[in-house]
């Protein structure tokens, strides 16, 4: 079409008096965000009126009280229109639609490129992230009064789930009580300082991997047995439903996250004891997450079809996007590592798109020293090229590509936040905190 054909009205939205208008529901709205409606239209007889409209909706559909903004036409030109509108409190749909508002015999009201976007933000974008925090903070009693600085740190760094460690589980699965003693009183203190903030319990295992009587490294015969599974989903009932005693009172975690390593090529024995778990302690909860690999090769670990398994059994994919370098590894600059960021984020998202659930993506960066292998000298993690920055730009640009992305996780939150600057000096971590807010937390 010719400019001056596009909008002439033959090919625009015609609404009259005995069509009335017509609309379409967008859904996954929440409240307080930010959109743009635009559009235009115009009439083909002074009098008529026609308006795009944009009206906030409840769970159940139902409209919500001062959830409604329109843009009105009545010129027979073609005008574009635009206007900002936060949705108000309540919202989980939002309705677009066109409508005549004031018809005249013969009157016809049109529409065109209408559009309802997220505006660009500039201000606490991305707040739906994780700390993963050490296990000493959940093995012993904290004082109150260091819990709640320590919650009113995460706050300020617009963390919203608290990876809480509780342990290594043993060859069987099970968990020493001793290692996640001073968790009751940790969940006190923190949920009164922070109750938005959700607490999840990480139960690590790190050995799907055994050696046989001649030192051959072999899968852990173990793992994936209903012995295992049983005592895993003991510890998760224990945590998540009976709570634990402290001072009078239970105390319950909101979530359990599993980080079950090495990783496996579509691991059928971990898939089987995340829907066990599932199906029994974990049955309806809403923070069930898993840890993911990643490869930077042709060859994954975790394919597309086994992702969108995954994504149908648990509530969040949490890929650990680190420890990517040596042994040959193309990783070997900031750039590398963030292109691996954009391409490993699109694919996940979209395997997990594709499962058509609710399962959420949540990447994790890294904030820790330099790693490496001493007896063979190999270096799997420098700060210099897997950061925080590197991370945040890889992450923002698959998001721009089309990548879903809930959040993102921090990786170790105590050497980012500073509790170590003898192993993590000052001038890491400070950066790390301002390219975390500016490049993540605060970038559109």
């Amino acid at each position: 079409l010719t400019p001056a054909a596009k909008n002439s009205g033959s090919n625009a939205a015609a609404v009259d008096q005995a069509e009335g208008g017509a609309g379409q529901i967008i859904d996954a709205a929440v409240p307080g965000k930010t959109y743009i409606l635009k559009g235009k239209g115009s009439v083909n007889r002074l009098g008529q009126e026609g308006i795009i409209g944009a009206e906030c909706l409840d769970k159940n559909g139902k409209r919500i009280p001062g959830g409604r903004v329109t843009l009105t036409f009545k010129s027979p030109a073609f005008v574009e229109k635009s206007l900002s509108f936060t949705t108000v409190p309540g919202t989980a749909h939002i309705q677009v639609y066109v409508y005549v508002y004031h018809a005249i015999a013969g009157g016809v009201s049109y529409f065109d490129d209408i559009s309802l976007v997220p505006a660009s933000c500039t201000f606490d974008c991305h707040t739906n992230n994780a700390a993963f925090l050490p296990n000493d903070w959940f093995a012993e009693s904290q004082a109150p009064a260091e819990i709640e600085a320590r919650v009113k740190q995460l706050r300020e760094m617009r963390i919203r789930y608290q990876m809480a460690d509780v342990g290594m589980l043993t060859e069987w699965g099970m968990l020493d009580a001793r290692s996640y003693a001073g968790l009751a009183q940790w969940l006190k203190y923190s949920k009164e300082a922070a109750p938005d903030q959700v607490v999840i319990a990480v139960l690590n295992f790190n050995q799907r991997l055994t050696k046989d009587e001649n030192g051959n490294e072999q899968p852990n015969p173990l793992f994936g047995t209903e012995t295992f599974h049983q005592n895993v989903n003991q510890i998760v009932q224990k945590l998540v439903h009976e709570g634990i005693f402290w001072d009078g009172k239970l105390y319950r975690v909101d979530g359990v996250h599993l980080d079950m390593e090495p990783f496996f090529t579509d691991d059928r024995e971990l898939e089987n004891m995340l829907r066990y778990l599932r199906e029994h302690a974990l049955s309806g909860n809403r923070y069930f997450s898993v840890a993911a690999p990643v490869q930077y090769g042709g060859e994954k670990q975790w394919s597309y079809a086994y992702i969108q398994r995954i994504a149908s059994i648990v509530n969040q994919i949490n890929p650990m996007v680190y420890d990517q370098m040596g042994w040959d590894s193309p990783i070997d600059s900031p750039y590398a590592y963030q292109t691996l960021w954009t391409t490993e984020m699109k694919r996940y998202s979209d395997a997990i798109l594709s499962a058509k659930g609710n399962c959420q993506l949540l990447p994790i960066m890294p904030a820790y020293e330099r790693r490496t292998v001493e007896e063979i000298g190999v270096v799997y993690h420098d700060p210099y090229v897997e950061n925080i920055y590197s991370a945040a730009k890889g992450l923002v640009n698959a998001s721009q590509a089309g990548a879903k992305i809930h959040g993102a996780g921090i990786f170790w939150w105590a050497t980012f936040i500073g509790d170590y600057p003898e192993v993590y000096p000052r001038t890491y971590y400070l950066q790390d905190q301002e390219h975390w807010m500016k490049e993540w937390v605060h970038h559109s």
